[in-house]
């Protein structure tokens, strides 16, 4: 066996001797020399698409510029298209409006219109005073907005509104007023002390009602009914006379008119506006109780005039006359652009004397807020003259 394996060995080695070493590899053929340039093949290049000719300056479609933008002139407010005779009577009849509105507060309390301007001419000074005696301020503001916001001493149910300080801190800061030329508020918010902090003291609104017939006999005494607030008349006189200075600027408008027997057309102040100014001026002639106890005086509160107070006020001046209520909430004040005259020197006057009279009405901008808006609203109100400053 072991024989067998020796003799393979010998015969494969000699094979392996008698085979011929492997060639080597053939090598690279030498590249073609490069023909001559006239007898290379002609290789076609992919053709460029050509290029558009300008166009001559006359053929081009020229395009026009885009116009510049103009600009902007502010559109004119409505107020500033009405004719100077009709801004006239928008001014006259918001006068009337805001001395309406300031009527209606008396209804609420014989005292709110003295409680507002104490309370108003502590806030005016809260600037200067010290902070020690600054501690009522914040509440005398929310009280002062509230009396504002509701008309009144009391709101829409009937509940007295109360200042939420105390009297040590409310007369404190009236003490440091007293310092900064705010004098006599101390004593006067004394009296009105217990309508400001004590909530039984006068805790329903006054009715106005007609007093009770009084009993018969020799010794029955006669039943004594309720007085008209002080202040009361003269504002009502205010108010008369804003309406009758609206009169003079009413609409003329075209009418048949009669004219020796014959009809002919006239221009005459619009008869709808006419009636109902004079209504108005009927009405606020009646006695002062009877204006407190009639229904319609409900409709003087600029929170139911809304936005146009003085037009409002024409509108319902029927309503007003014949003793018609407003019907449901009263809503909430609103700010309203300021309507401010222009005075100029009367054609009329004689020799020195310089008399000045309305000679247009501008529209600004509304107030920054309405405390602002209310307590110049209220100086308006109190006023006869056509310019307040």
């Amino acid at each position: 066996m072991q024989r067998r394996w020796v003799l393979a060995v010998i015969v494969g080695s000699g094979l392996l001797a008698q085979t011929p070493p492997p060639a080597p590899p053939p090598a690279p053929a030498p590249a073609p020399a490069p023909a001559p340039a006239e007898a290379q093949p002609q290789v076609p290049e992919p053709k460029a698409e050509p290029k558009p000719e300008p166009q001559p300056a006359e053929m081009k479609a020229e395009v026009p510029p885009l116009p510049k933008p103009e600009p902007k002139t502010p559109e004119a407010k409505p107020f500033d298209q009405l004719r100077p005779s009709q801004r006239k009577l928008a001014y006259t009849l918001q006068r009337a409006a805001l001395s309406a509105h300031e009527l209606g507060y008396y209804r609420s309390h014989p005292k709110v219109v003295e409680v507002r301007d104490a309370l108003g001419a502590l806030v005016a000074v809260k600037s200067i005073l010290p902070e020690k005696a600054s501690a009522a301020i914040p509440a005398v503001e929310t009280y002062l907005a509230k009396v504002r916001a509701q008309h009144g001493l009391y709101d829409a149910d009937g509940k007295k509104i109360l200042l939420e300080a105390t009297w040590k801190d409310l007369q404190a800061a009236a003490r440091a007023a007293a310092k900064a030329d705010a004098k006599g508020l101390e004593p006067r918010l004394a009296k009105l002390r217990g309508l400001l902090l004590d909530p039984k003291v006068d805790a329903a609104a006054p009715t106005w009602t007609a007093p009770e017939p009084p009993a018969k006999g020799k010794k029955a005494k006669a039943a004594k009914g309720p007085k008209a607030p002080e202040g009361f008349a003269n504002q009502k006189a205010i108010t008369a006379l804003w309406v009758k200075r609206a009169q003079t600027w009413i609409d003329n408008t075209r009418q048949e008119v009669d004219v020796k027997g014959e009809k002919k057309l006239r221009s005459v102040p619009d008869p709808v506006q006419t009636k109902a100014l004079n209504a108005l001026l009927i009405w606020l002639e009646n006695e002062d109780l009877d204006l407190l106890r009639d229904p319609g005086f409900g409709w003087l509160d600029l929170r139911r005039l809304g936005a146009t107070p003085g037009a409002a006020l024409l509108v319902h001046a029927n309503d007003i006359a014949t003793s018609k209520a407003p019907e449901g909430p009263a809503g909430e004040l609103a700010l309203l652009p300021t309507l401010e005259p222009v005075m100029a020197e009367s054609k009329f006057s004689k020799g020195d004397e310089k008399r000045q009279v309305l000679s247009d009405v501008k529209q600004g901008a509304p107030a920054a807020d309405l405390a602002a808006q209310m307590a110049a609203f209220e100086k308006l109100a109190r006023s006869r003259e056509l310019d307040v400053k």
